[in-house]
């Protein structure tokens, strides 16, 4: 009777598993696959949104549109196929399963893969204004001249630096030809220099928040929030203009020293 009890206890577990298998039907399957999904989706955001793309460069540079677009496919299209395929009991069912799972992480994969080489890396200031640059804007041939730091990509969010133009004539000509074709020396990492270099520069071209108010008629309350939000007095903040892709930011700073105090999505300028 003992002997016999180990086996018997054996088969009741398994028989107890197969049953709680059975119990689980597709409207019950898509709803867990959908919650996994959702938790994926949710950990992917948080790398994009706080690290790749913070703040107001997540929908100015187009990181809004593309996880939203990997999520509603990854996040729906699973759930989705399994409330279809999903059938306790039927044959090939994990096989089906597990094709769907890997399908789904393959997409989710090749669109943070996308996410990943279009994300912002440098912030230049130039001339008189910011400018965004992507991890993929860059030609490699240009980053192979550049000196450390700036001849590698960030990894954890946008650098800030300055861009200087070169002494060489014949490098600024190819420069001024170059930038025709929107390609100016903010895509050349080789003449980036620190940003302490070009604050006073900064400084010299921010404009004070009364006309960042004329530009924006309608998010007044939002601007004049600003000093107690950075903690310093209004006289103290200007603004300079940074494209940044699908619309252009508006950076504040402190015009008594050139510190970039932060990325706002304000108008920059009539347009």
């Amino acid at each position: 009777m003992g002997r016999a009890s180990g086996p018997f206890l054996f088969r009741t577990h398994n028989a107890n598993k197969t049953m709680n298998r059975e119990r689980i039907n597709r409207w019950q399957a898509a709803p867990i696959h959908l919650a996994i999904s959702a938790t994926i989706a949710a950990t992917v955001f948080a790398i994009v949104y706080f690290l790749w793309y913070p703040g107001a460069m997540f929908d100015a540079a187009g990181g809004r549109d593309l996880f939203l677009l990997i999520a509603c496919v990854d996040v729906t299209v699973g759930p989705l196929i399994t409330l279809i395929v999903y059938r306790p009991g039927k044959r090939g069912l994990k096989f089906d399963l597990a094709v769907i799972a890997i399908v789904q992480f393959t997409a989710l994969c090749y669109g943070t893969y996308v996410l990943f080489e279009s994300r912002p890396a440098w912030i230049v200031y130039v001339k008189d204004r910011y400018e965004l640059v992507r991890a993929n804007q860059i030609p490699d041939a240009e980053r192979a001249k550049a000196k450390a730091p700036f001849d590698s990509l960030p990894l954890s969010g946008p650098r800030l630096v300055g861009a200087e133009l070169p002494k060489d004539p014949a490098e600024q000509l190819r420069i001024m030809l170059s930038a025709a074709a929107g390609q100016d020396v903010q895509m050349y990492p080789q003449y980036y220099v620190p940003y302490d270099r070009v604050k006073r520069e900064a400084t010299a071209h921010a404009k004070p928040l009364s006309a960042l108010k004329a530009l924006n008629p309608g998010r007044v309350g939002r601007i004049e929030a600003l000093p107690a939000k950075l903690g310093l007095p209004a006289s103290r903040l200007g603004f300079l203009p940074m494209r940044a892709g699908k619309h252009d930011l508006t950076v504040i700073i402190d015009r008594s020293n050139g510190d970039y105090l932060g990325n706002f999505d304000l108008r920059p300028w009539r347009y």
